[in-house]
């Protein structure tokens, strides 16, 4: 054998060697996931306060832990809000945690019964709930009654005490009383996690702290929220441009998804080429990527898709 044949063939020993032990590293830090809840739903969404919104035969209903139908599925309609602070927001009404319509009004005189409809709505959160009427975005408190009067084109969740708001166009924060505490000047905003928000302006996203300031300058694509200390950004649209930034913008876990969501439960579900898994802070595989769409955790669970059809796994 040639000295130069030895070289080639020494190389490729080596490069065998490595992708055994890649596979090897793989297997052992990767856990397989038990479903909960079988694959069976149109459409499902996230784990909140013990139900989850899931979708069969074109109608959303509520599921608990178990895959147990808590609130019957005769919702059609093109979406069925997340549970919190125990309501829902479906169609145009907010619903209890049994099914039942909230905010019924009965007339003392007459026993008329009065129903508050929207004609759009977020969950609650911090007591308030952002809603639509007439085109004007205002917040209603836990009796339906509003504590901000609908004034605004767009309005968002409350997090950490402020809550995205648009105006004339433009994204700023408001407090709890509606009054801005930072002026609307972005095309998009977010809510506030670990003290960040992303917003978005000029065609980039950064983010931004309780002033108004920017802790990291708008460089990237896209970008998710803070959770773990760690936030979903993309930087660049080739190939496995997504990855993990910390508060100081200092890569967490480098750039090789394709697509990634946030953390829930210390996990977040990222894919890599066409498959979705899950993958723990420093960036090791938890869960081998084997899915065709994946969800974030929450509340131990987080819905998969397996075949076009959702259901539920734990780690």
């Amino acid at each position: 054998m040639t000295a130069m044949k030895r070289g080639i063939y020494a190389v490729a020993v080596a490069v065998i060697a490595l992708l055994t032990s890649c596979t090897a590293s793989f297997a052992a830090y990767t856990r397989p996931a038990v479903f909960v809840v079988p694959p069976t739903f149109q459409e499902a969404r996230d784990f909140h306060e013990g139900l989850a919104a899931v979708k069969s035969n074109d109608r959303w209903g509520y599921i608990d832990y178990l895959g147990r139908i808590a609130v019957p599925f005769i919702h059609r309609v093109p979406e069925a809000g997340d549970f919190s602070e125990g309501f829902a927001f479906v169609g145009d009404h907010y619903i209890d945690t049994e099914g039942q319509p909230a905010f019924v009004r009965v007339d003392p005189d007459t026993d008329e019964r009065t129903e508050r409809f929207f004609t759009n709505g977020l969950p609650f959160s911090q007591g308030m709930a952002a809603v639509q009427v007439a085109g004007q975005w205002g917040y209603i408190d836990l009796m339906g009654n509003y504590l901000v009067v609908p004034s605004f084109e767009r309005a968002g969740k409350f997090a950490e005490g402020l809550a995205p708001a648009r105006k004339n166009g433009l994204w700023g924060y408001i407090d709890m009383r509606g009054r801005w505490v930072i002026e609307p000047k972005f095309t998009r905003a977010g809510e506030f996690h670990e003290g960040l928000a992303a917003v978005y302006i000029r065609g980039l996203w950064g983010y931004i702290n309780k002033e108004g300031k920017y802790a990291i300058r708008p460089q990237y694509t896209e970008a998710g929220d803070f959770a773990y200390g760690v936030a979903p950004v993309r930087k660049r649209t080739t190939y496995r441009g997504w990855g993990f930034i910390g508060h100081w913008n200092n890569a967490a876990i480098p750039a090789r998804y394709n697509n990634a969501g946030n953390f829930g439960d210390a996990l977040a579900p990222v894919a890599a080429d066409t498959r979705w898994g899950y993958v723990n802070v420093r960036g090791e595989w938890e869960i081998a990527a084997q899915y065709e769409d994946a969800r974030t955790f929450s509340e131990g669970l987080a819905a998969v898709k397996v075949e076009n059809k959702w259901g539920y796994i734990r780690p």
